[in-house]
């Protein structure tokens, strides 16, 4: 790799490049649909062959030497999560350093880790990664070349955990800003789709939303069972439903019956998950309110760059609000910007913000479910759960569009049709201009455009 392109840590590779691209590509690979069936899906006898060449590979990485964090990044933690070594499993088993090598193909680095007893959350010079033992999610910003690591990051999965086939894949973006400024297979939708094929059967490809700025791109395969070892007895075997992908636009809201309420294609349903279904919000928001994005510039006379002034943009901004019980890893930057890591139990949440006023734009994603988290704010403003959600996450930024994407899995206690149908109706002080329902194998999703309403003169 050319080492002029390559990030020392607490280095942001996009701004190198004098690019400032918000919007993220994120990628969420599943090795298996759940961690307690992670045996099942796993070569063990490989697996256990491959400890030693994992351990060797992190010593050898570990004594070649690496730059010194900058001033700004003295607190970072420079080895793997703190987490008890008997209770790591599948992928959480992969060392730091190997992780930074395939970091480093993305061309990001390593800010700081977080963990709890089932998922550690890397945060990234540029966006974060979530690392569970059967699944991973990269979430990167800017002109990094997150498809690029494909190939080391099977080869870790398949060396180091015994992972020989994929399980389900996801991969999305909102569209670029500054499109012609990617590289590799990011130049466009159609090369990244043709990347994606490469390595994954039954793909299929979706360009969902009105307006080409605002436009969302996903790439989703179906769940492949095949990857079994050692097969149990399933209620609905994935390999015997038929899959759906059928587009419809609800712009009315009204509901309508779906075979999906009473058939349930997701890992949750299938293995008897107890409460609630695998969801995953996103909101990607524009044009921010530049009153409000004064706080996410590094203020020398208010708070220090890095983890400390992450903290202060917390407290300040109402992002601490969103989840109070919730640990946070917060960084904000030199001069400018900010990302953020929270967890709770299985759950995470995180939060990217550019402020620049020619290219501003936040994101929020979290799988944390919006009937545990906001079930009572949203009692109280007589909206639902996701709603109430929404207009939390919007308060803090006050941008003039957004975009939220809403996936949740079917499952069997909850009536996921009817319920999305009916969701992101009212966001207060905005105007939904698109709402759109897709239904998948085991997910629906849903996704709606607002911007903000100008008052009208009397």
């Amino acid at each position: 790799m050319d080492e002029l392109n390559v990030c020392t840590q607490g280095e942001n590779y996009s701004a190198q490049q004098g690019s400032f691209e918000g919007p993220e590509k994120l990628l969420e690979i599943w090795f298996s649909p759940a961690s307690e069936s992670l045996r099942d899906h796993q070569n063990l006898k490989k697996a256990s062959s491959s400890s030693s060449l994992s351990s060797s590979s992190s010593s050898s990485s570990s004594s070649s030497s690496s730059p010194s964090p900058s001033s700004s990044t003295q607190d970072l933690s420079e080895s793997h999560p703190p987490s008890p070594k008997d209770s790591l499993t599948g992928l959480r088993t992969v060392s730091r350093a190997v992780w930074d090598d395939m970091l480093a193909i993305v061309k990001c680095t390593v800010l700081n880790v977080i963990t709890s007893t089932d998922v550690d959350a890397y945060l990234l010079s540029e966006s974060s990664m979530f690392v569970y033992p059967h699944k991973i999610i990269i979430k990167t910003c800017g002109t990094t070349t997150l498809l690029l690591a494909l190939d080391r990051l099977l080869e870790i999965a398949h060396e180091t955990c015994g992972f020989e086939k994929v399980w389900r894949v996801f991969y999305s973006r909102k569209a670029f800003m500054f499109p012609e400024r990617q590289s590799g297979p990011h130049r466009s939708w159609d090369n990244e789709v043709d990347f994606l094929d490469r390595y994954f059967d039954n793909g299929s490809a979706y360009k969902i939303g009105k307006i080409e700025s605002d436009s969302w791109f996903l790439y989703i395969t179906k769940p492949a069972d095949d990857v079994l070892h050692h097969p149990q007895p399933r209620t609905h075997p994935h390999a015997h439903l038929q899959a759906a992908a059928h587009e419809q636009d609800y712009m009315s809201g009204a509901s309508t019956p779906c075979a999906s309420d009473s058939e349930d294609l997701s890992p949750f349903g299938n293995q008897g998950h107890p409460s609630y279904p695998d969801q995953t919000v996103e909101i990607l928001m524009t044009r921010l309110g530049k009153e409000k994005m004064k706080k996410f510039y590094h203020d020398s006379e208010k708070t220090e760059p890095g983890t400390v002034g992450g903290r202060w943009v917390d407290a300040e901004t109402g992002i601490g609000a969103l989840y109070p019980d919730a640990l946070l890893d917060s960084f904000l930057f030199e001069p400018c910007g900010y990302s953020s890591n929270g967890l709770a139990g299985t759950r995470y949440f995180t939060i990217h913000v550019t402020p620049e006023d020619n290219c501003s734009y936040a994101s929020f994603e979290t799988n944390i479910p919006v009937e545990n988290s906001h079930s009572e704010r949203g009692k109280q403003a007589g909206v639902t759960p996701i709603e109430a959600l929404v207009s939390q996450v919007v308060k803090v930024f006050d941008p003039q569009s957004f975009t939220v994407t809403f996936f949740t899995s079917h499952h069997k206690e909850h009536h996921s049709h009817s319920h999305m149908v009916r969701s992101m109706v009212h966001v207060k002080g905005y105007k939904r201009t698109d709402r759109t329902l897709y239904e998948f194998d085991g997910y629906d999703l849903v996704y709606g455009h607002y911007t903000k309403q100008e008052f009208d003169l009397l």
